[in-house]
């Protein structure tokens, strides 16, 4: 079965052929998609044959070009389920553009590009070649995020999207650097820091997580990520948030391995930051009304929650525990699959509803479920799961981790237990203010009466089955996850524990199973009963209660300024967050209005008064304005001078 991964990628890089050379739009992008599925469903077998207990790994090197231990198998699991389902809503999404006389070409051609760099990445074991699949898939992303480029908004965050992809490379760049001056090698398996300073150790994790971590998304690094997920086509969003900030967290995950062992201090940075990003991610999606800007900053606190993971498994590491490594690492990497899966569910159902209703503001939405019950049921499985609320799969991996905190407290003691109390709580927190937020989306974007008008709501097929296999995914996660346990154990020994040494299932995931099943029992009795009653005795209908007022409107419904209001003037000063009104002093009522919005801080206070000054000292320098060549190649030249003289230094 291992033979079939790269004929799997061949065919995936055939699906290229039809993308660019049928002229045909429709037919392009049906056997472009066809072609790619079926290739990324012959890669994903003997992957999943290979993470299985008591299967053999992938044993293909090509002179120890790739590497396919559990990590890497993961990895590739993770991006291989996702993009089958987003290719499958390619089909709907951009037919949709081709019915009305638009290209889709190039961004269909980038996409396919983008999920065979993603998987290049993740199965390089060479740091060029690492370097290079990365370049591809931050070049190929930025392509397709220009499908609508007339627009200003999608100008600007791609625009923010490729300066923090370069960014992100030279200081990736320079970890390398450090890794080869210190191995000898450019090979991963050959990075060997055991005979290393500890100063050199802690420049190389320092970097590597600044780089990875902009990829991730973390707080500070994360003020592309909101500008960029909103402009870009649906199904890119959807593969931006569910698989290549992933890939940030791949990378922070493979160089922990590279090194010898663990100083503590890394877990507690970690934390500290991963627990910023997850506060003030959540919060800050809380306060804004464009859907997909909103689900943007929500990958902006799952990305912290796999941070916390990763701090408590460094902290475990540090102090020898097997157990608390297990749940750190082990609810890490579970969280990683299960932010794919229910990301990738909502931001498709976002896609859906702006292509319905041609807005992505929350303030004018209403009523979507009396147009599309089955479409609303698919979008509230979405909203559980992000929420950590049993039975789903979100609620299984912080499990995990809440069981972390609450190791490290039991078994290290002293002034852990109360860091661990402090961890706890904000964790809870984080849950707390992801249930109001999309308790605010599903309240008053599908229920109540329709701010705007819809004439009609479609769901195509293909849109359905992309939806459909992201919730069954959800659910099974939630009500059986043992079988993806097992994986991630396997995962677990194959390069951050000995083997057999630990394992997840050490919580008694029966009685999870049990509360699950419990719960959704008693619901279904409740619905049961409510059908048998309301045959029996008929039901009634009345209007809702309008507090005195007889013709009910839109308007006396709760928008979403007015509904987060209160929890957003909490941390006022961080969300950039103001209100307006729209008041008169007359005796006689007049129309009113009110308004709320939040700016990212980073963005708003660091990153632009940053760029505004560097553009203007640049400005000052009128040399490269110049239309003489001759400027141009003694730049050139002058630059390869530099390089040249510290190459030689370096050696």
């Amino acid at each position: 079965m291992e033979s079939l991964f790269f004929p799997g990628l061949a065919v995936q890089m055939t699906a290229l052929i039809f993308a660019i050379l049928i002229k045909d739009r429709k037919k392009s992008l049906i056997l472009s998609q066809v072609i790619l599925i079926i290739g990324i469903i012959i890669s994903f077998l003997p992957v999943l044959i290979s993470l299985l207990p008591g299967h053999a790994g992938i044993n293909i090197s090509y002179n120890g070009m790739f590497r396919f231990d559990g990590l890497t198998k993961f990895f590739l699991f993770v991006i291989q389920i996702i993009a089958v389902p987003t290719s499958i809503y390619n089909l709907s999404y951009f037919d949709h553009y081709i019915k009305k006389g638009h290209s889709a070409a190039s961004s269909i051609v980038f996409f396919i590009i983008l999920v065979v760099a993603c998987q290049f990445i993740v199965i390089s074991n060479h740091a060029i070649m690492f370097l290079i699949s990365w370049e591809i898939m931050g070049t190929s992303a930025y392509g397709a995020m220009l499908f609508e480029k007339e627009k200003p908004d999608v100008q600007k965050g791609s625009f923010y999207y490729f300066v923090a992809s370069h960014v992100l490379v030279f200081i990736m760049y320079i970890a390398f650097f450090l890794l080869h001056h210190e191995s000898g090698s450019w090979f991963f398996t050959d990075f060997d820091l055991s005979g290393s300073e500890s100063s050199i150790v802690a420049a190389i994790f320092l970097l590597s997580f600044a780089a990875f971590g902009i990829k991730a998304g973390f707080i500070p690094f994360h003020f592309w990520l909101p500008r960029a997920h909103p402009v870009a086509p649906t199904p890119l969003s959807a593969f931006l948030s569910g698989i290549i900030i992933k890939l940030g967290i791949y990378g922070i995950m493979r160089t922990i391995l590279f090194l010898p062992s663990v100083s503590e201090w890394m877990g507690w940075f970690v934390l500290a930051v991963s627990m910023v990003s997850a506060i003030f991610g959540v919060w800050y999606a809380l306060a804004q009304h464009d859907l997909k800007k909103l689900l943007a900053y929500h990958s902006i606190e799952n990305i912290g929650i796999i941070g916390l993971g990763i701090g408590i498994g460094l902290i475990g590491s540090a102090n020898n525990s097997i157990g608390i490594q297990v749940l750190g690492f082990g609810g890490a990497l579970l969280h990683t699959l299960n932010h794919a899966i229910f990301k990738s569910l909502l931001f498709t159902g976002s896609g859906i509803i702006y292509q319905n209703l041609g807005t992505r503001n929350i303030e004018s939405m209403g009523g979507i479920v009396h147009h599309s019950k089955f479409f609303t049921l698919l979008f509230i499985i979405g909203s559980v799961a992000i929420s950590g609320i049993p039975p789903l799969n979100g609620f299984i991996s912080e499990f995990i981790i809440f069981n972390g905190f609450f190791m490290i407290s039991n078994e290290l003691k002293n002034d852990y237990s109360l860091a661990m109390i402090v961890s706890v709580v904000g964790l809870a927190l984080v849950g707390g203010l992801a249930v109001a937020c999309f308790t605010k989306i599903n309240s008053i974007m599908l229920l109540g009466s329709e701010r705007k008008k819809i004439v009609s709501f479609k769901v195509s097929m293909a849109e359905y089955i992309s939806l459909g296999f992201f919730a069954i995914l959800c659910i099974f996660i939630g009500f059986y996850p043992q079988p993806v346990l097992w994986i991630i154990n396997g995962v677990l020994e194959e390069g951050f524990l000995p083997a057999g040494k630990g394992t997840l299932f050490s919580i008694k995931w029966g009685y999870i199973n049990l509360v699950c099943i419990s719960l959704t029992a008693g619901v279904a009795v409740l619905f049961v009963l409510r059908r048998i009653l309301k045959k029996k005795y008929g039901g009634r209908r009345s209007a809702a209660w309008g507090c005195g007022y007889d013709l009910l409107t839109p308007k006396m419904q709760y928008t979403a300024s007015s509904y987060a209001d209160e929890l957003n003037i909490i941390p006022k000063a961080l969300l950039v967050y103001c209100k307006k009104y729209q008041d008169h002093d007359s005796v006689f009522p007049v129309e009113t209005g009110f308004h709320s919005h939040s700016d990212d801080f980073i963005d708003t206070k660091i990153v632009l008064p940053v760029y505004r000054k560097s553009v203007a000292i640049i400005a000052k320098f009128d040399y490269f304005s110049r239309s003489d060549v001759r400027y141009y190649v003694a730049f050139i030249l002058g630059s390869i001078a530099i390089y040249t003289m510290v190459a030689f230094l370096w050696n």
